[in-house]
């Protein structure tokens, strides 16, 4: 039962020859470890990338997202896949190598096409790597050229974060929207979900006689209203750090005519001057975002969601993390050594 729970847990399919044996030798308990290591290097793990880490991020979405043509001509079905692509291949590499989970939050690495370094104005990094044009397509439909790993300039780019998969699904088709953005963030990262809006608040377009300036101006004036205040205090700095990057995850300073304002503080007196520092401090609420991805995971990993009995398990599984510089494999093993995985009604 171990075996089919593992294999399906990380490959979506039945376990190998490799796994049944162990299993019927009364052996896989002991070998835990390093089986989860074999099987996240195998090629079948890809599909824990697809069906968990795409789900985690509600990056599906953007197969069916369409944001304005007017606006955003250049958006086309390559230029989606290759999005989609980026998050996969990162994602991926974070787990194969076993990197510490953090680095979702922050990284000085992603994978680009040719399109895709274009979009995001990162055409010398691409080079630098050894990407060029007309270097052959990719393995995934719809991700125009060849992906290569490129090193990142500077700490505006990074991380899930900045990847524009997650910047397009987090906005709305004519423009951004920082308190989806901040929301994501509450509820993917942190697991802190904000409650729903109060009833009948006008949304931002219905006042938009009212309200001028920038869209962070025309947001702060909006949430003058004291039933959106608490929330908003926690969303919109989250979200607003962001709004260098427009609808569609391009790079910009500058908000129509207005100058762009990525700073801002926390509930907690945090501040910071862009998504760079706003990373920086996520990445220093390590148990906040360990113990986030590690529900998230278990709630995959078990195919329901957590319940109160559940809670010694994630605390274990975060201790751990800790004490192991917060390694990928560590959460896998952690989970799969569970009471609530390896107990788990059929």
């Amino acid at each position: 039962a171990l075996a089919s729970r593992l294999s399906y847990f990380l490959w979506s399919t039945m376990p190998d020859d490799e796994l049944l044996e162990l299993a019927q030798r009364g052996e896989l308990s002991k070998q835990i470890d390093a089986q989860v290591r074999r099987m996240l290097a195998d090629p079948r793990a890809d599909q824990l990338v697809e069906h968990f880490a795409l789900q985690w991020l509600q990056i599906k979405r953007l197969e069916t997202f369409a944001p304005d043509k007017a606006l955003f001509p250049m958006f086309d079905d390559d230029l989606r896949g290759a999005m989609l692509d980026e998050t996969r291949l990162f994602f991926a590499a974070v787990m194969r190598e076993d990197r510490s989970i953090l680095e979702l939050l922050h990284s000085d690495f992603t994978y680009l096409n040719e399109p895709l370094a274009r979009h995001y104005g990162l055409t010398d990094a691409f080079r630098a790597a050894g990407g060029s044009i007309g270097r052959g397509r990719s393995r995934r439909n719809g991700g125009g050229d060849e992906f290569v790993r490129v090193s990142l300039p500077d700490a505006s780019r990074g991380g899930l974060l900045t990847q524009a998969s997650v910047l397009t699904v987090t906005s709305n088709p004519t423009r951004t929207s920082p308190v989806k953005r901040g929301r994501w963030v509450l509820e993917q990262l942190l697991g802190s979900p904000p409650p729903p809006p109060p009833p009948n608040v006008p949304e931002l377009e219905a006042q938009k006689e009212k309200l001028t300036g920038s869209l962070r101006e025309r947001m702060e004036q909006h949430r003058q209203n004291p039933a959106c205040a608490s929330c908003h205090a926690r969303m919109d700095p989250l979200g607003f750090a962001f709004e260098n990057f427009d609808a569609v995850g391009r790079f910009r300073v500058k908000d129509g005519e207005y100058d762009i304002d990525p700073s801002g503080e926390l509930p907690g007196g945090q501040t910071f001057a862009g998504p760079g520092e706003l990373k920086q401090i996520l990445q220093g609420r390590k148990q906040m975002f360990a113990r986030c991805l590690t529900e998230k995971m278990m709630t995959y990993a078990l195919g329901r969601g957590l319940e109160y009995y559940d809670r010694p398990a994630v605390n274990r599984i975060v201790r751990q993390l800790e004490a192991n510089d917060f390694k990928f494999s560590t959460l896998v093993v952690e989970i799969v050594s569970s009471d609530p995985f390896r107990l788990r009604r059929s």
